[in-house]
């Protein structure tokens, strides 16, 4: 999230929205949102409605949560991409602001292809949003 966070105004810049669904309550959605400097909307689904709907609701995690998830729904409201987990289909956003341009000049664009998994590369990115954005530890 905090690589879509980073790249929201180039977002806007292409006419795309990016918003984020949460199973957290909106109090604890709004303080992630002002934690990570989120621009974007986060989205409130503590019944689990939608992401049980759309097929990412991870039963098995802290009472049900969403499987990390990246949609592109186009103004028609069609799926025009779609990724669940699967680290490997999980597009940057940089990259999806690239499919997004493609399918603005062209009409239709193909599916970005898959990347391959680096568990060193993803580390490293892991890392820098760490120092980016700090560590917040909840204590009790």
């Amino acid at each position: 999230m905090a690589d879509y966070a980073s790249s929201y105004q180039s977002f806007k810049e292409h006419d795309t929205e990016v918003v984020a669904i949460s199973v957290d309550p909106p109090a604890t959605s709004a303080a992630m949102r002002r934690d990570l400097q989120i621009e974007f909307p986060v989205l409130s689904d503590t019944r689990r409605e939608v992401i049980t709907e759309w097929g990412v609701l991870n039963a098995a995690e802290k009472g049900g949560i969403a499987v990390p998830s990246t949609f592109l729904i186009d103004r028609d409201l069609r799926v025009r991409f779609s990724s669940a987990e699967g680290i490997a289909r999980r597009l940057s956003a940089r990259e999806m602001i690239a499919f997004v341009e493609t399918m603005k000049a062209v009409g239709d664009a193909p599916t970005p292809p898959a990347r391959s998994i680096n568990p060193g590369l993803m580390f490293m990115r892991a890392l820098s949003n760490a120092f980016r954005h700090g560590v917040h530890v909840k204590r009790r």
